[in-house]
């Protein structure tokens, strides 16, 4: 079962953009595992999969499951729109050694959730891992109903998982639960900033960056112990850091990036054009507030 800190891996660029760093792919996930990740998800929104290749895709999955073999899951996206190109790519992950299937559902021209449903069933017929639904209505513009959570739960035995980043999240994870009969295992996203709620209402893991891992996992250690005293300190002095990069997911990625960059861990924090980086004032506010962090757990 997965559970804890499950990092999205950053896709590292050269300066123009053009090359992808591999040896700073696998550091940073290296970096991830020794701060505590339970697992590392690939090809989510923080990793730009929508500006990468197929092949690099393939590189990307091939580096990850070589640096975590043995050691933790890796969880891999599917997020071809196509029900057909989605079957493909999973077949192809699978076959690489992905742990763990996440499908992002298809958003282009407001699919409804009927297709939505049709679309991720089928899927769940060649899915040989546990799969995960990444339910982000404000990314992909798509609700998706919890009568159309029920129905697919209904029509597979695949372990299930729900990255849940409906908002507000906490009542979303109360309400899905509910009416699925606890079928799915909900993670939250959204870089965690409703992390203790989300414990709280029964979510077994947060998919935040990878910027800093170490502090979702020691709330999270702190609370699965009982000591939800500890575990809200804690996340009351992690708090200001997920709020502040709580934003636009173009700008997610970049304030990730230069936090990466900050710890030595990333050379530059170049996202793919088109990107949104922040002026020079959040940029320096943030290095303020990651110092707070570092200060406070490492």
């Amino acid at each position: 079962m997965l559970k804890g800190s499950i990092p999205v891996i950053p896709t590292p660029f050269s300066l123009d953009g053009s090359e992808i760093l591999y040896d700073r792919f696998a550091a940073i996930i290296d970096n991830a595992i020794q701060e505590g990740a339970a697992s590392i998800m690939i090809f989510g929104g923080g990793g730009e999969f929508y500006k990468l290749t197929a092949r690099e895709r393939g590189r990307l999955l091939k580096e990850a499951i070589q640096v975590c073999k043995g050691k933790i899951p890796v969880v891999a996206t599917v997020t071809q729109h196509a029900t057909r190109n989605a079957i493909q790519e999973i077949e192809a992950f699978q076959k690489a050694g992905a742990d763990v299937i996440n499908v992002m559902p298809p958003s282009f021209a407001a699919p409804s959730g009927i297709m939505i449903r049709d679309h991720i069933i089928e899927l769940s017929k060649v899915v040989k891992v546990p799969m995960m639904i990444q339910y982000a209505p404000a990314l992909t513009g798509s609700a998706i109903s919890n009568e159309v959570f029920a129905q697919i739960a209904d029509s597979t035995r695949n372990e299930l998982y729900i990255k849940a980043e409906a908002v507000p999240t906490g009542p979303a994870i109360t309400s899905i639960m509910k009416a699925t009969g606890g079928r799915y295992s909900v993670i939250i996203g959204n870089a965690g900033e409703c992390l203790y709620e989300a414990l709280d209402r029964g979510a077994v893991a947060v998919m935040p960056g990878a910027a800093f891992v170490k502090p979702y996992c020691d709330i999270m250690t702190a609370f699965e112990k009982g000591d939800k005293d500890k575990a809200f300190e804690l996340y009351m002095i992690f708090l200001p850091y997920l709020h502040f990069i709580q934003r636009h997911i173009e700008e997610f990625v970049s304030m990730e990036k230069l936090v990466l960059q900050q710890r030595g861990l990333l050379p530059n924090a170049v996202c793919r054009m088109p990107a949104i980086y922040p002026d020079n004032y959040t940029s320096s506010l943030l290095m303020k507030i990651c110092q707070h962090v570092i200060h406070h757990f490492y």
